[in-house]
């Protein structure tokens, strides 16, 4: 994931607000996020979750370049959640989102963990210091 993308400002502010939102559920010990739950604490006027996935591509491609876990893996269909398997949609897989990022559905469990274990606070830009 490397070079210029093309993304609306909009589209930018929203996948730095899901990292910051991601990494305060990893802060916190929180369960993981429905779509839903993420399009609510967004502020989207929908919240059922559509519309996510540029903000989630985004975001996934923001922590790439970083170098921190990727935390779009931390955003699940809430089927997945209930079964106790949390995992992101079946689409994620199917329109080669993870594929790009280089993850596999295997890979998404050991992820998640680096997710929750990344020491978030350490990013000054996200202003979690005092989470």
């Amino acid at each position: 994931m490397s070079g210029p993308r093309n993304v609306t400002p909009l589209t930018a502010q929203r996948a730095f607000a899901t990292i910051q939102v991601v990494a305060k559920v990893a802060l916190n010990s929180e369960p993981p996020l429905t779509y839903s739950e993420l399009a609510r604490r967004l502020g989207m006027a929908k919240v059922n979750g559509q519309g996510l996935s540029s903000y989630l591509n985004e975001a996934a491609a923001l922590c790439a370049e970083a170098g921190w876990p990727n935390v779009a893996t931390l955003v699940v269909s809430k089927d997945s959640l209930d079964a106790g398997n949390p995992m992101p949609s079946e689409g994620s897989f199917s329109d080669g989102f993870y594929a790009s990022t280089g993850l596999t559905r295997a890979d998404i469990a050991d992820e998640q963990q680096r997710v929750r274990a990344y020491d978030w606070r350490s990013v000054e830009a996200l202003g979690l210091t005092g989470e």
